[in-house]
């Protein structure tokens, strides 16, 4: 190997190392974020409820009751996979696509950091075609 092959693989590695640090603490922000609205919505649920007057008030109670735990339930989703890209990162996996065992494109990584798939077996999963029997 040359010299030249040799510092260019050192300084690609060095800037995939600094990238993975810039998603690890990304991901490890996301997870704070999400496990603070979690508490916040616990919190919420378990205060006294306030006696509530006429229907309006509680068919208004019980909307937003049923969309923050559709919130909660998408933030649940996030949290697993935010978790299972931290376990990726410290196992070595991250960034392997897990059908092909291709690299996800760095562009990819970045606009969806816990992606596990690239965006060819994306594609692929996504086409209607691949449903019709």
């Amino acid at each position: 190997m040359s010299a030249t092959k040799t510092i260019t693989t050192k300084i690609i590695a060095a800037d995939l190392k600094a990238s993975f640090r810039t998603i690890k603490s990304f991901l490890l922000e996301q997870k704070a974020l999400i496990l603070n609205k979690s508490n916040a919505f616990k919190t919420e649920q378990s205060s006294e409820r306030v006696a509530l007057s006429d229907e309006a008030e509680v068919a208004s109670l019980d909307l937003s009751m049923h969309i923050s735990i559709n919130l909660q339930e998408r933030d649940r989703v996030v949290l697993f996979q935010i978790e299972t890209a931290l376990a990726k990162l410290e196992n070595g996996t991250y960034g392997e696509c897990v059908s092909c065992s291709e690299p996800i494109g760095d562009k990819r990584l970045q606009a969806r950091p816990f992606a596990t798939l690239c965006i060819h077996c994306k594609e692929e999963q996504e086409d209607p075609m691949n449903y019709i029997n």
